[in-house]
């Protein structure tokens, strides 16, 4: 199926693998489920945790949350399109950052098609020329990009905004200057969710300049006393996809539902101050375990009120999905705003 760029970048699969809504969450009351998650570049040479041996794994991960919107990083077309078919009801819009069509990785933004239209999108790089692909500035090592999309959701007919992007490691002035480009161009008025791979601990600048611009990290902004309930088991899967490139050895394994490492990732703890709350980190290479603090991140503006929040710790059959923990949150437009 050809693929189509920016905001005509929408492709869906018919897919039956990995179906079902039953994981508890948002459903019937307005409320969206939501994750950010880098899946590791495919091509990165990570031996037996290279792409082929765990990308069943990643798609289990992101069945197994029952998201209605995502955003994923690092992704290359390949990626992309085998998570397509393994994942039915979903569609993609995002652009390569090496040229704003198919080359490099992007920040795609996956979204559940029978509950959000993609009403626009577009990709922008973090450089004095956001709308040049491939543009580099400020200290960025590589083209650094974000996702804009904006979206109608179906069951209540409001509209809102997602912003998806993977922000400069070092040096640190490239990343605080990516923050401040990023939240001037959130477009005023509008929800926006604003989530992705920051590489800022919790008392980055970065982190601070998107608070200083009014919004929220779900954590904070979680009910106190939540247990997070991001990863939950889902119905068993319909009838397996059609295997392809079997020449891998990770396709001789079975298609069973992930095995959950922890159940409730994370008590939310409002009171503390965001940028210090005690959580998991959200990166651990392929270990599980890393001396960072988070750096993925899922922020709102006030429109949104916070259901849970997780750090969603899980395997299948032992295997990590990656070497980043998703971040999931439901969410739920307030009806006063």
């Amino acid at each position: 199926m050809a693929e189509r760029q920016n905001g005509a970048g929408d492709r869906s699969s018919d897919c039956s693998d990995c179906s079902g809504r039953g994981v508890g969450g948002a459903e019937g009351d307005g409320g969206l489920r939501v994750a950010t998650f880098n899946i590791r570049n495919g091509i990165a040479m990570d031996g037996l945790d290279s792409w082929p041996f765990r990308r069943r794994a990643a798609a289990n991960a992101v069945a197994r949350l029952n998201l209605d919107l995502a955003g994923l990083q690092e992704v290359y077309g390949f990626q992309q399109g085998y998570l397509l078919r393994r994942l039915p009801g979903y569609a993609v819009t995002g652009a390569g950052r090496a040229d704003g069509r198919g080359r490099g990785e992007r920040c795609t933004v996956l979204y559940r098609r029978a509950r959000l239209a993609l009403d626009d999108s577009t990709t922008r790089w973090f450089s004095d020329t956001p709308e040049v692909a491939g543009s580099t500035s400020w200290g960025n090592r590589l083209p650094r990009i974000v996702t804009l999309a904006r979206f109608t959701d179906r069951e209540s007919g409001r509209r809102f905004g997602l912003a998806n992007c993977h922000l400069e490691g070092s040096p640190a002035t490239a990343r605080h200057r990516s923050a401040a480009a990023l939240v001037a161009w959130l477009e005023p008025g509008l929800p926006w969710i604003v989530l992705g791979d920051f590489n800022a601990e919790p008392d980055d600048e970065a982190v601070h300049i998107l608070f200083a611009a009014g919004l929220r990290d779900v954590f904070a902004a979680a009910p106190r006393d939540v247990f997070a309930a991001g990863p939950r088991a889902a119905p068993a899967a319909g009838s397996a996809a059609p295997k392809s490139e079997s020449h891998h050895r990770a396709d001789s394994e079975p298609e069973t539902q992930p095995v959950l490492e922890t159940d409730s990732c994370a008590r939310t703890t409002p009171a503390a101050p965001a940028a210090h709350a005690p959580l998991p980190t959200t990166t651990g290479g392929f270990s599980g375990t890393g001396k960072r603090q988070r750096i993925d991140y899922v922020f709102v503006t006030r429109e949104w009120e916070v259901g849970e929040a997780a750090v969603a710790a899980f395997r299948r059959h032992g295997r990590l999905a990656s070497d980043h923990w998703p971040v999931v949150a439901a969410l739920r437009l307030r009806p006063d705003v």
